[in-house]
């Protein structure tokens, strides 16, 4: 059985710094896993989740996600994922349901069926009910959460989470790892995230 996660001396060097980011990384995550990399500041862990989703090229080694190489098949790899990235990356001046809408069109959803998606990842993070609000009046736990929903709007296979939790309260941060963790269980999804 071939992992769905596989890297292979992956590794990425900048030209000015001294010690390279990511040196000669290779393991494997098996599908329906749910998977860590536990470092600190620095360490690399956000770089590999980069080149790992396509948006950084390794300067050596390759990697593959469900037997697509992430250097000569991006797109492949790039239509069986879902990233939540460190930072949020949603539009404060839009509503949850409107940010929603945006990733999923992104993803060429649409219709019907990106309106009822969005309406169960509202469900899905506890925030059906503001869902029309505009995401600057949400608290930093709310737009991890709604950060969260967007990452899965396209039902990746393969979930990334780099740092899902940081800067967030108790109860934010017990939602979001009860909301992977019930993904994994229902439906199978891989999970890779990164963490202190």
């Amino acid at each position: 059985m071939t992992s769905l996660i596989a890297l292979d001396h992956l590794s990425k060097r900048y030209p000015q710094a001294a010690a390279p980011a990511v040196d000669d990384l290779s393991f494997a995550v098996e599908a329906g896993e749910i998977f860590s990399l536990l470092g600190p500041n620095g360490a690399g862990k956000s770089t590999t989740i980069a080149m790992l989703c396509g948006l950084l090229a390794p300067t050596g080694g390759d990697a593959t996600i469900a037997g697509h190489s992430v250097v000569a098949q991006t797109m492949a790899v790039k239509r069986l994922i879902g990233v939540v990235p460190q930072e949020i990356a949603l539009y404060p001046e839009l509503s949850a349901r409107q940010n929603l809408r945006f990733w999923g069109e992104m993803y060429d959803l649409g219709g019907k069926l990106l309106a009822t998606r969005i309406e169960e990842l509202l469900e899905q993070v506890g925030l059906r009910e503001r869902g029309d609000d505009r995401i600057e009046t949400y608290s930093g736990g709310m737009k991890r959460r709604i950060n969260l929903a967007a990452g899965l709007v396209n039902r990746p296979r393969l979930l990334f989470l780099d740092e899902p939790t940081v800067g967030v309260d108790p109860q934010s941060r017990n939602h979001i790892f009860e909301s992977v963790e019930r993904l994994n269980r229902e439906q199978g999804m891989t999970v890779l995230y990164t963490t202190h």
